[in-house]
């Protein structure tokens, strides 16, 4: 009986060990895809002509403006 009940304390652990693993990689999935996707972006902006990278810092900034609003 006891050999039973420390099986299954056991196997708990197992499932909960797993539980806890698939819910740290379901969390950090869609960030991964995240920096995969920008990463193409970073490599392409340090070869736009200096024009076009003015234009893009200026959208970043009024993007930024208008979504942290300064107190």
């Amino acid at each position: 009986m006891l050999d039973r009940l420390i099986d299954l304390l056991s196997q708990t652990r197992t499932l909960r060990a797993l539980l806890d693993f698939c819910t740290i990689v379901v969390r950090l999935l869609p960030a991964l895809v995240v920096i995969v996707a920008l990463i193409p972006s970073f490599v392409v902006f340090a070869f736009i002509s200096a024009g076009a990278r003015r234009s893009v810092l200026d959208i970043v900034d009024r993007l930024t403006n208008w979504t942290l609003a300064r107190y």
